[in-house]
């Protein structure tokens, strides 16, 4: 038997995606179901339990998408000056 090729790009399953972005595995898949994450069903049976796995280019993809942007700097604005005159202080 002949031993299969193996990639150097190795996916990863929901677990490892769940530990690594540091969420529950329910989450990666929700993303998944939501198709914001792309992931490879590699399940025995379509109708059955099933198996993701994530490839790297897909989850730095996601990780580029999802990524916030530094916070714009606040805009130091003068107050207005009122040009009213006060008859009634206290």
């Amino acid at each position: 038997m002949a031993n299969p090729v193996v990639s150097s790009h190795r996916g990863l399953v929901v677990e490892e995606v769940a530990r690594r972005l540091r969420v529950s595995p329910d989450k990666v898949r929700l993303w998944i179901r939501r198709g914001e994450l792309a992931a490879v069903n590699t399940a025995d049976t379509v109708c059955g339990k099933p198996r993701f796995v994530v490839t790297p280019e897909s989850l730095a993809e996601f990780e580029r998408l999802r990524s916030a942007a530094a916070p714009q700097p606040k805009v130091v604005r003068r107050r207005r000056t009122t040009t009213t005159i006060d008859f009634f202080p206290g």
